[in-house]
């Protein structure tokens, strides 16, 4: 009794999944043709009337025939946009959440709150008196205790913010053309999180002359005082906007020291023995080419003049075994 019961739950599970999958499928079919109509794009009259009787009609081959046949027409109608993100688009808009200005998709909602969240830091904190230009041109190792927070506070609110400002126009292109992609959302908050460490590597860990930029700045802007605070807050900004840099900043520190410390590279026994070889062919095919032309120019006077005796004969022959063995003195 215990193993049925144990079979029969197994098969009312799999009927749920598929059941399920089938109810999916409608409603995708019916998100992309909601979308296509709002578009005004051509949706044919058979793919409408074939998806309305697909609500009514039984879970069988046929019916899941005529359903594969209209989510894939109706999948290249809309395209390049996602039947995936189409549905989840309508799915939001149809929650009526109060969030929905901010965007129909989640990801969208929450990096903007972040994003919002992090200006609102940036400002509440530059009303700190520890902000200020003493404060942000000096290392995090010259400071601590509330002084140092509040730094490196406003350094990473910097950073968020140019990590969201990243994630979110990145993210908005996929949304606007409808190509965006839920199972990426975790590469979203990964790109935000490297844009926060790269926004204190940046301005705390790579040691850059703040003067040496202010004055550049100011020279090429005459009468136009530079702040170092504001450059450093810049600067954060910056890294957390582009992580990639960082990156590729920390990749050169890295070429660099290896080159001093590392020797250089030897060629591979390998190669060496593949190069000598080839040479060697490459001499054994010279040598052939050249007895060819020889024998040739041999024939070739035959072949002129049949009067030619023995002893010319052996005159040039000796003369085509001396230019060989002259030519293997030249290759040695």
């Amino acid at each position: 009794m215990t193993k049925q019961a144990t079979e029969s739950a197994g098969d009312c599970e799999q009927q749920t999944m598929r059941l399920s999958a089938w109810a999916q499928l409608i409603e995708e079919c019916h998100a992309m043709m909601a979308f296509a109509f709002r578009k005004g794009l051509q949706v044919p009259e058979g793919t409408v009337v074939m998806l309305h009787q697909l609500e009514w009609t039984d879970k069988n081959a046929a019916g899941a025939r005529d359903l594969a046949r209209v989510h894939n027409r109706l999948a290249e109608l809309v395209s390049p946009a996602k039947p995936e993100t189409i549905w989840l688009m309508a799915e939001e808009s149809h929650k009526g959440s109060w969030l929905l200005f901010l965007g129909r998709v989640k990801l969208i909602r929450k990096m903007m709150l972040v994003a919002i969240t992090s200006l609102i830091a940036l400002i509440a904190l530059s009303l700190s008196s520890y902000i200020n230009n003493e404060n942000m041109v000096a290392s995090m190792f010259d400071m601590e205790g509330t002084r140092l927070l509040y730094v490196q506070a406003i350094l990473l609110a910097a950073a968020a913010i140019g990590a969201s400002f990243s994630a979110l126009f990145k993210a908005n292109t996929y949304v606007t053309a409808g190509c965006y992609d839920p199972k990426y959302e975790s590469s979203y908050w990964v790109r935000f999180v490297v844009g926060l460490i790269a926004g204190i590597i940046l301005t705390q860990l790579i040691p850059i002359d703040l003067q040496a930029v202010a004055d550049a700045t100011a020279a090429q802007n005459r009468n136009t005082e530079v702040s170092q605070a504001a450059l450093r807050i810049t600067m954060a900004l910056v890294g957390g906007f582009s992580a990639n840099l960082v990156y590729k900043i920390l990749d050169r520190v890295v070429e660099t020291v290896q080159s001093f410390i590392a020797p250089p590279a030897s060629p591979a026994p390998d190669n060496n023995l593949q190069a000598q070889a080839m040479h060697t062919r490459m001499q054994s095919l010279e040598q052939l080419n050249s007895v060819s032309l020889a024998v040739m120019a041999i024939q070739q006077k035959l072949a002129s003049d049949p009067s030619i005796t023995a002893e010319q004969m052996q005159l040039m022959l000796s003369e085509l075994v001396r230019a060989l063995n002259a030519h293997q003195h030249t290759e040695q």
